[in-house]
């Protein structure tokens, strides 16, 4: 038996600093009025993301390739992934187009992403203003696990404005996970949904719904919600993707010297325990995938 997790009370993100690792992270308000929000920007969280977020599964890509490779397709020439963040979204792009950039508002987050894929155009900037990309030149606009974090109305005028006619815009994402022991799940739901509550910044709704709320700016656009991803992790691995969520940075701001995430290993730990070996055995974690798909009109 599986439970989602739930929506959860939010508060104004304002800084926070991690004190579970080994070194400090620090968080950032709003880029701007009216622009990205900025969460994921301290240079050692930025590798932490990059350490224990999970990657898509290939079946994403599948679906992105025959999207854009329909007859009323623009094509697959120029990729464009906006909120990149370290390039984990990026990278499977380079084998369906000729040109992939990735552009993120973090700093921190596009010197990750250089540093594992140097042959892409990584640039640091808001999703809201694609100046640097011409009128009608671009085929496809991407964008993973970052459309509630931007001012939407003013990305959609500016993927308008850069795709060409039946490019496409493909938002996806992945929901909260799901463990493989019952009581397990418990524990995590009651961390995420209780000691987390309040922590979490407003926008982490739209995760929990899967974007259910958000239209894309083109008729026709249509959703699929049958993929997952499937991982077979370590504890420690589990414990440190739990870790990279931004509601316990910001929970750390005014409990620095808490051991609840430590606590929850040590239960984890005792159910995962294998009677005869002793030994803690691996977490089955499923995350639901969300895609968004819409195109720019050909007349």
């Amino acid at each position: 038996m599986r439970f989602f997790l739930g929506f959860v009370k939010t508060r104004n993100i304002t800084k926070a600093v991690c004190r579970y690792t080994a070194f400090p992270v620090v968080f950032r308000p709003l880029y701007a009025r009216g622009m990205s929000i900025r969460l994921f920007e301290g240079a050692n969280h930025a590798q932490l993301y990059a350490k224990y977020r999970p990657t898509y599964t290939s079946e994403v890509y599948d679906e992105i390739k025959t999207y854009c490779q329909l007859p009323e397709a623009s094509g697959c020439d120029t990729a464009v992934d906006i909120g990149c963040g370290n390039g984990q979204s990026t990278v499977p792009l380079t084998n369906i187009f000729k040109a992939v950039i990735g552009r993120d508002i973090s700093e921190k987050q596009i010197t990750e992403a250089k540093k594992h894929a140097p042959s892409i155009d990584f640039s640091v900037g808001p999703a809201e203003d694609l100046s640097f990309l011409d009128n009608e030149t671009v085929d496809l606009v991407t964008t993973a696990q970052a459309l509630h974090w931007m001012d939407r109305p003013r990305f959609f005028k500016e993927v308008e404005r850069v795709l060409r006619p039946g490019g496409a815009l493909v938002v996806y994402g992945y929901g909260n996970c799901t463990i493989d022991r019952t009581e397990a799940q418990r524990i995590v739901w009651q961390f995420y949904k209780e000691t987390l509550d309040g922590y979490w910044d407003k926008q982490r709704g739209h995760i929990d719904n899967h974007l259910a709320t958000i239209e894309l700016p083109f008729k026709g656009w249509s959703r699929l919600d049958t993929l997952s991803i499937n991982r077979t992790w370590d504890m420690d691995s589990f414990i440190g993707y739990m870790s990279s969520w931004s509601a316990w940075q910001t929970y750390l701001e005014s409990h620095p010297s808490s051991s609840v995430l430590e606590d929850i290993r040590q239960r984890l730990n005792m159910i995962y325990t294998d009677e005869d070996t002793q030994e803690v055995t691996k977490v089955e974690v499923t995350w639901p995938i969300y895609m968004l798909m819409g195109r720019k009109p050909n007349d």
